[in-house]
Formats: C-alpha cells, sequence, structure tokens
C-alpha cells in the first residue's frame, strides 16, 4: 500500500508540534509526532499523550509489536543505530537530487531503509491507511523518506525567522557556542532542503511560521487542497482560535514537552512579538551574523521593523 507523509522539515522552535495538532484534526491524517524518537520513548517507557506509556499505547504498542514481529525484539535500537549511521552518510554526500548520489545512498543503507519503510508502513496501517503527519524535522530522515517508493511524501518547510529561533533556543541552551552552532544548523538544514525541493517542487511547501500566525485558515486550507486532503477547516471557532482533539493523538516527549504538559484544547493562533525585545539585541546581532544574506532568500530583512 501507498503511505502517504507530510514530513513537517525545519528547524526546532518554529511552533511544529502545534501546527502539527492542527493539521491532525481532519479525518483524513493521523499525527505521529517525532517518530524519530520513539526507539528512545520506547526504552524509557516514555509517557505518551493519551496517559499511557508509549510500550502500552494502543496506538505504538501494535506498531512496535509489527516491527519487532517482522525483525525481531532488537528493531528499534537498529533502527536508531541506522537513522544516525544514515545522518552521517547522508552528510558526506551533497547534491542529493543527483540520481547516482541517490543510489549509492539507497543501496548502502539499504538494510536501514528497509527497516525505516516497515516502521512507516506498520505507523499507517495502525492509523487506517490515513496521511500521516510527521514533525520530525530531521532533514536528514526526510532525505530516507525520498528514497522509499512506497511512500508518497509531501515536504511541508516551516521556517521561522532565524532571529526568534535564536532567542527560542536561548531559553534552553545556556552556552554560547552551542546555540551559535544551532542557530548556523537552521541555515544548514534550510540549503539541504533546497535539494530535496528539487525532487518534486509540486509536492514541496514552504510555510514561513510568520505568516501561519497572520492567517492560520488561510494557510490550513491552502496546505489541504496541496497535501490533497478535502478541506476542512471547522477546528477554527474564530479566525485566529482553534479547537483541538486529543482523542487520537499520541504523542510522546522529548518533543515540546510544555505542549504535551498543557494538553490545550483551545488555542490562540497569534503572532509571536516578545522576541524582538530590546534585551535580546545581541542575539539578534548573532543570529543575522551567521544566518544572513542566506535568510534573505527565504522574505527575512535585517532590522526588526
Amino acid at each position: 500500500m501507498s503511505i502517504k507523509v507530510l514530513y513537517i522539515a525545519g528547524a526546532g522552535r518554529s511552533g511544529s508540534t502545534f501546527l502539527s495538532l492542527m493539521l491532525s484534526q481532519h479525518a483524513q491524517t493521523y499525527n505521529i509526532g517525532q517518530i524519530r524518537d520513539l526507539p528512545e520513548a520506547r526504552r524509557s517507557a516514555a509517557p505518551c499523550s493519551c496517559r499511557r506509556s508509549v510500550p502500552d499505547c494502543a496506538y505504538w504498542g501494535p506498531v512496535i509489536a509489527r516491527l519487532e514481529a517482522a525483525h525481531g525484539p532488537d528493531a528499534l535500537q537498529a533502527l536508531q543505530a541506522g537513522m544516525a549511521a544514515f545522518g552521517t552518510a547522508s552528510g558526506e554526500a551533497p547534491n542529493w537530487h543527483e540520481p547516482q548520489v541517490r543510489d549509492k545512498l539507497a543501496r548502502e543503507n539499504a538494510e536501514f531503509l528497509t527497516l525505516f519503510g516497515d516502521l512507516y508502513a506498520a505507523a499507517a496501517e495502525q492509523a487506517g491507511g490515513r496521511m500521516l503527519i510527521d514533525s520530525s524535522k530531521s532533514v536528514d530522515l526526510c532525505l530516507a523518506l525520498s528514497l522509499l517508493p512506497q511512500v508518497d511524501l509531501y515536504i511541508l518547510n516551516l521556517v521561522r525567522d532565524p532571529r526568534a529561533v535564536a532567542v527560542s533556543w536561548a531559553k534552553v541552551l545556556k552556552r554560547p557556542k552551542v546555540l551559535r552552532g544551532r542557530t548556523r544548523n537552521w541555515a544548514g538544514r534550510q540549503r539541504r532542503l533546497k535539494r530535496l525541493e528539487a525532487l518534486d517542487p509540486v509536492k514541496f511547501m514552504l510555510l514561513r511560521y510568520e505568516d501561519l500566525t497572520l492567517d492560520p485558515q488561510h494557510w490550513m486550507g491552502r496546505i489541504q487542497d496541496w497535501a490533497g486532503v478535502p478541506r476542512d477547516l471547522t477546528l477554527f471557532t474564530g479566525p485566529d482560535t482553534a479547537d483541538i482533539s486529543w482523542e487520537e493523538a499520541h504523542l510522546f516527549p522529548p518533543a515540546n514537552a510544555t505542549v504535551l504538559k498543557e494538553r490545550k484544547s483551545k488555542i490562540e493562533i497569534r503572532p509571536a512579538e516578545s522576541w524582538k525585545q530590546a534585551k535580546n539585541a545581541d542575539l539578534h546581532a548573532m543570529a543575522e551574523e551567521v544566518t544572513f544574506p542566506f535568510a534573505e532568500t527565504l522574505g527575512y530583512s535585517r532590522g526588526l521593523g
């Protein structure tokens, strides 16, 4: 069966969990959160948003069981090792859109890709064949999905002003060198996503977080049209408010632990402005130094306006 995946790519601290929750209110979609973290969630028996542990979850339990039945009890450990190895290999291989590069990656990582594909097949089966909303964000794993012929992949590149991302990361990353590296990665991810866009521009959408928060209903409708699901905007109760059902959500940490803890059933979607405060000027300057002028190609300009 064809596995339809809407993959939210881009950097962390850009609203991917919030976006995935809105997208998954549609009857033809299913939110699998950051599936890349499933091996660790299984090992640590992380709490699922359904209020059971991941191994005991009514959704993830059967997914894990199918994978282990096909690949043995160490399937998730092998998957975790394979993801790391594929990340290294893809980092050493430029021009991901070139057939010879893709063929080499597929050939040399065949065992991992089989396991990775089977994971998504199990997830899709458990979701009743609905489109999977994956907010893993990893560009390497997005590349891996693009190498799987059974996956019908839609790449949603959610991008946020790198200065806002730096301010958000600074709340949890206290070492300046680490924060600078994470900010530099913002540009690196976007450059690699350009390579993936070249594979199938029709199934690639760039969405700026700032635009989404200015007119969420417009953008949700556009995403649904692009992804091939009927328009359904009934989650919205006003121009910038929406109801969120957690009834079929099976998300787990470490992805946006605050969102999972709050489990808000009603949300307001408003532009974020606090990051622009003068007290963050040093972070703004650092982010501009390492991401501009490239950031200007995505519609961001120097100065906060």
